[in-house]
């Protein structure tokens, strides 16, 4: 079985050249028994991680592809670039950083084929997060199911089936997170925990902001909730008002009292402006993302391939 089955495999690479060499070196044994593909997408690295991608070419000269983007834009446009040009049986998608546990891949490609899935997910045993930022993932899932009782599910690591990268790299907006495009062709999501290593990279590619950026575009693709949420907020903010202004007047004109100062005036409409300008913002950044799929805005620019 193994002979006819190819393997490809899209690595997302930013700042990589202090472990690329070894990630390659443990691929390419790992898969010895498979005819393989590795597909480098260097998402413009700001150190020498494309020169590292260029000499290991010429070593696995049959089963590498290089690609270098013109700009940083983000690892899943840069897998998305890679998943284009896989043509394996199997695409299977891994971080460049050492920490997946790539010397379980027969095992996971056996699995694949032996149960016909679509997309096989391998997520760590244990996180090994500050107890805020797990708060924060945890709550980031919950309104991403708002909508989609699949969305927030796996994980960077994940077996794709050809039939599925091919319905997802049909996509053409340039807003692109590949976990919620997977949920629009598939139900059959599976996952394996496994345990992770501990990463190589000297530094994370996911800053705070930068997953703060994710978090908010995976909800703009995945579901409306923002909107909902500005409309119930609007809603509730305007039953109060009324329900406050009626007691106010029934107050005056009953038992003669009025209030005193203008705190309570104040305090109102800033609360109001406030929750003007909040919903103004969210409507705005729906606005953004179709101004630019309507300028055709592209998710990736490619420089060089090698």
């Amino acid at each position: 079985m193994k002979e006819n089955i190819k393997i490809s495999v899209v690595i997302p690479l930013y700042n990589s050249a202090e472990c690329i060499d070894e990630l390659v070196m443990q691929l390419s044994n790992v898969l010895s028994n498979y005819e393989y593909e590795i597909i480098l997408v260097d998402d413009n690295s700001k150190d020498e991680t494309w020169a590292k991608v260029k000499s290991l070419k010429t070593s696995y000269t049959e089963q590498l592809k290089g690609i270098k983007l013109s700009r940083n834009y983000g690892q899943h446009k840069a897998t998305f670039c890679g998943l284009l040009k896989a043509s394996g049986d199997i695409i299977i998608t891994i971080d460049d950083d050492l920490s997946h546990p790539i010397e379980h891949l027969p095992t996971l490609i056996e699995k694949f084929i032996g149960e016909k899935l679509d997309v096989l997910y391998v997520i760590p045993e244990k996180y090994h997060y500050p107890f805020y930022r797990k708060a924060l993932s945890k709550l980031y899932k919950v309104l991403s199911r708002f909508e989609n009782p699949d969305a927030g599910k796996g994980s960077s690591f994940r077996c794709l089936s050809p039939f599925l990268v091919k319905q997802i790299t049909q996509h053409s907006s340039h807003l692109i997170v590949i976990d919620e495009l997977i949920t629009w062709y598939t139900q059959d999501i599976q996952a394996v925990s496994l345990p992770y290593h501990s990463p190589k990279k000297s530094k994370s590619r996911y800053s705070y902001k930068r997953l703060f950026t994710l978090s908010k575009n995976t909800l703009m693709i995945s579901t409306t909730m923002p909107l909902v949420l500005v409309k119930l907020l609007g809603f509730t903010v305007a039953s109060l008002s009324f329900m406050g202004g009626v007691f106010y007047l029934i107050r005056k004109l009953v038992f003669h009292y009025a209030e005193k100062g203008y705190t309570s005036i104040i305090v109102s409409l800033l609360f109001g402006v406030g929750l003007i300008l909040f919903s103004l913002g969210v409507i705005g950044e729906y606005i953004a993302y179709i101004l630019m799929d309507i300028h055709k805005k592209p998710p990736y620019h490619i420089k060089e391939e090698v």
